[in-house]
C-alpha cells in the first residue's frame, strides 16, 4: 500500500483491514501487508494521524498486490515525478494493481489504466474524460477489475474491492466470513450513483442546470422529458445532453430515472406506501416500472429493498 501526505484514512486501512480479517480464518496468514512511502518515512494523513512506512520507493517489493489509495493529497501525488515513475516501473512486476476512490488517478496518471475500464470516486466524474480519455471510465461502478488491474469507487468501495480479492484468493466461504465479521455486505446492490446523484445535483457548476436538477428534485414525478427540460435549462437539446454527460457521466433521462429511483428508495425507507402509491409519487408510472427501473439501478426488486433497509422507528 503506496503511502503519502493528506491520504484518505479509510481508502489504507478499509481494503487493509479486510486482508488482516482474513488471515484470522486460516491457519497460515495469505497475506503480508507492507506500506511504502516514497522515502520510507511516516507520512501525515487527511484526518491528521500519523501513517508508519515500512519502506520507501528504493526498497525490492516482492511480487503481489499494489495498492494506490487516495484522497485529497492525489492532486498534488499526480504531479509527483518520483511516485509515477515508480508506479510505471513497479506495476508491470505485480501481480495485481489496484486502486481506491481517487487513487484510480495516479494509475491514470502514469498511463497504466489506458484502454483499460476503471471508475472512481463520483465527485471527479466531470475531470475524468477531458484528463485520461484513452481510459474507458464507469463512474458508477462500484469497483472495476480489467485483467490485473483494479479499481474501485470512493472511500468505503475500497472494502467492496478487497473483499472481491479475497473471493478470488481463498473463495466465497472465506470471504463471506470476512464480510460477516466487519458487517458489511459481500456484494453491495447498485453503483455509486445511488449516493452521488443529489450530491452532484447540488454542486452543478451550469446555474441553468443546477436549477433544472433542484427542480427534477423537488417534482420527480412531473413531466420531464428531454424537450421539456432544454426550455427550462434554456438549452438546445443537443446542448442539454452535452452538458449532462460533462456534469454527471449520463444522459438526461437516466439521470431523471436515478432520481426517480432515489426518491421512490426515501418512500420505501420512511413509508408503508403501496409499490403503486410508491411508483406514481416518484414518476416512475406503476409497480411494474418501479421494479425495471429498481433492477436496473440498484439490482433489486422493491420489496427486497424495502425488507433491507426499511426504518423501524
Amino acid at each position: 500500500m503506496i503511502l503519502f501526505p493528506d491520504v484518505m484514512m479509510l481508502d489504507v486501512v478499509g481494503p487493509l483491514q479486510v486482508f488482516s480479517t482474513a488471515n484470522r480464518f486460516l491457519e497460515q496468514p495469505f497475506y503480508r501487508v507492507r506500506t511504502i512511502s516514497e522515502d520510507g518515512a511516516p507520512v501525515e494523513g487527511e484526518s491528521g494521524l500519523a501513517l508508519l512506512a515500512d519502506a520507501g520507493f528504493d526498497a525490492d517489493l516482492p511480487s503481489g498486490d499494489l495498492f494506490t489509495p487516495g484522497g485529497p493529497g492525489v492532486d498534488r501525488q499526480c504531479r509527483n515525478p518520483v511516485l509515477i515513475d515508480f508506479l510505471r516501473q513497479a506495476a508491470p512486476q505485480q501481480r495485481r494493481v489496484a486502486s481506491v476512490c481517487s487513487g484510480s488517478l495516479l494509475l491514470a496518471e502514469a498511463g497504466l489504466l489506458d484502454n483499460r475500464q476503471a471508475t472512481c470516486h463520483w465527485s471527479r466524474t466531470p475531470d475524468l474524460w477531458r484528463r485520461y480519455p484513452a481510459v474507458r471510465w464507469l463512474p458508477d461502478e462500484i469497483y472495476t477489475r480489467d485483467g490485473k488491474v483494479f479499481t474501485s469507487a470512493g472511500v468505503t468501495a475500497g472494502i467492496d474491492l478487497a473483499l472481491a480479492m479475497v473471493e478470488e484468493d481463498l473463495g466465497s466461504d472465506i470471504a463471506l466470513e470476512v464480510a460477516r465479521e466487519l458487517v458489511v455486505y459481500m456484494r453491495r446492490s447498485g453503483g455509486q450513483s445511488q449516493y452521488s446523484r443529489p450530491l452532484r445535483a447540488q454542486s452543478a457548476s451550469a446555474p441553468g442546470l443546477r436549477r433544472l436538477c433542484e427542480a427534477i428534485a423537488a417534482e420527480p414525478a412531473a413531466d420531464w422529458r428531454v424537450t421539456r427540460m432544454s426550455a427550462f435549462a434554456n438549452l438546445t437539446e443537443r446542448s442539454l445532453h452535452r452538458l449532462f454527460i460533462k456534469e454527471f457521466g449520463e444522459s438526461p433521462s437516466r439521470f431523471v430515472e436515478g432520481l426517480r429511483v432515489d426518491f421512490a428508495r426515501s418512500a420505501l425507507e420512511q413509508t408503508a406506501a403501496s409499490f403503486d402509491q410508491v411508483a406514481a409519487l416518484s414518476g416512475l408510472r406503476d409497480a411494474q416500472t418501479l421494479r425495471r427501473a429498481f433492477a436496473k439501478h440498484l439490482g433489486l426488486t422493491p420489496g427486497a429493498y424495502r425488507s433491507r433497509f426499511r426504518s423501524t422507528a
